[in-house]
């Protein structure tokens, strides 16, 4: 038997097992930051898809009653703010804001109504807004939520006729 005096040298070297450690946690690391901020969004986006939610329902509401009913404040804060919207669970310390304004109407001022963590009140009171044909609906809807549970605010505004309801 003929052994070879020349012997083959194979294998990794400690540097080259530390590049490819270092490598392999640069990857997860970055993959794990990934994943993190895609959470993060997809919180973000299901918390506007529950502000927008709120809006909708609020505003459908509206639509239905009768024109009597929309511009009396007791009315909108009796039947309409006094229980929480669908969706609305989900959106941490939400605030709802409705303002009722005369649109190109004769009158000044406006009619707003404030919900916060469960109550509503009645900040302003516009009694003429019975004689109006038309308001604008602003409802707003802010809550604690996106990055960092950062003050986020989410608005919708209609155009309300005695008719009907029109988006603007």
């Amino acid at each position: 038997m003929i052994l070879s005096k020349t012997s083959g040298q194979s294998g990794t070297s400690l540097i080259e097992a530390t590049i490819a450690a270092c490598t392999s946690a640069l990857f997860l690391g970055s993959l794990f930051t990934m994943n993190m901020t895609a959470m993060r969004t997809m919180r973000t986006a299901r918390e506007a898809a529950s502000a927008s939610q709120v809006l909708q329902q609020r505003v459908e509401a509206l639509r239905i009653a009768n024109w009597h009913q929309v511009t009396n404040a007791d009315w909108v804060k009796t039947n309409l703010l006094n229980t929480s919207a669908a969706g609305g669970d989900a959106l941490k310390n939400m605030t709802e804001t409705l303002t009722l304004v005369p649109y190109e109407g004769k009158t000044t001022g406006n009619t707003q109504l404030v919900r916060t963590a469960g109550t509503t009140q009645i900040v302003n009171r516009n009694s003429e807004l019975l004689k109006e044909h038309a308001m604008k609906v602003i409802w707003t809807v802010a809550y604690n939520g996106g990055a960092q549970g950062k003050a986020t605010t989410r608005q919708t505004v209609a155009v309300l006729a005695k008719g009907g309801v029109a988006k603007w």
